[in-house]
């Protein structure tokens, strides 16, 4: 079977180290990772993602002018992100549309108030924790995350949020380039038995989705 490297960030991270557990990966990119947090943390982290869905869906209609000023993207986007107001327009509308509208919502967030990842001590990928200081939602659960991948690297991002790539992109994209030049290196190879890597690509360039040796998949 083909192996990746994956990255990803919030869900999308928790996904890319369940198929690290699988020996799917060629290496992992794990930004902001939920799935170990306290009952008390997922309650709160369930609430606060509940009611950004319900203030989606209030300023809906009217997505347009609230993502044409800086002051209307920092009242919908502070809660994941600690420079909102850098968000280009349209791309803030979007977003604040499909966050009201995406399907499943409701479901996903009632799943990961019981999701708990499994077999994290088979991981034996390169991997990278990434954790903004500034994160409202899982700052602490990233570094438990170390107690069952003990070979992972942990970094921290001072004074970002959740979704660290839109706060400081240039930061999180260098940091990704440097782990993968490394995780890339022949001696730092996935250690699973019968499965194979897949053909070697060129890496990416700092500012967008770095892409290495192997297919590369999205978290």
């Amino acid at each position: 079977m083909a192996q990746f490297h994956v990255a990803g960030y919030s869900l999308g991270a928790r996904v890319a180290l369940e198929l690290a557990t699988r020996g799917r990966t060629l290496s992992v990119i794990a930004i902001a990772p939920d799935g170990l947090g306290t009952p008390l943390e997922r309650v709160h982290q369930a609430a606060a993602l509940l009611t950004g869905r319900a203030l989606a869906t209030f300023l809906a209609p009217m997505a347009s002018q609230v993502a044409a000023t800086a002051a209307g993207r920092s009242l919908f986007f502070a809660m994941e992100r600690s420079r909102p107001w850098q968000l280009p327009a349209a791309d803030a509308r979007q977003l604040l549309l499909d966050f009201a509208e995406a399907p499943g919502y409701l479901e996903t967030v009632q799943a990961s108030m019981f999701d708990v990842p499994t077999r994290l001590e088979r991981i034996s990928c390169p991997v990278l924790l990434m954790q903004g200081t500034a994160d409202p939602l899982v700052s602490m659960q990233s570094p438990r995350f170390v107690a069952f991948v003990r070979h992972a690297q942990m970094h921290w991002l001072p004074g970002l949020s959740h979704v660290p790539i839109s706060d400081d992109p240039q930061l999180v994209a260098s940091r990704m380039v440097a782990f993968l030049t490394t995780a890339t290196q022949p001696g730092m190879r996935p250690r699973a038995v019968g499965l194979r890597s897949a053909p070697h690509r060129a890496a990416g360039r700092p500012g967008r989705r770095p892409r290495s040796r192997g297919r590369t998949a999205a978290g």
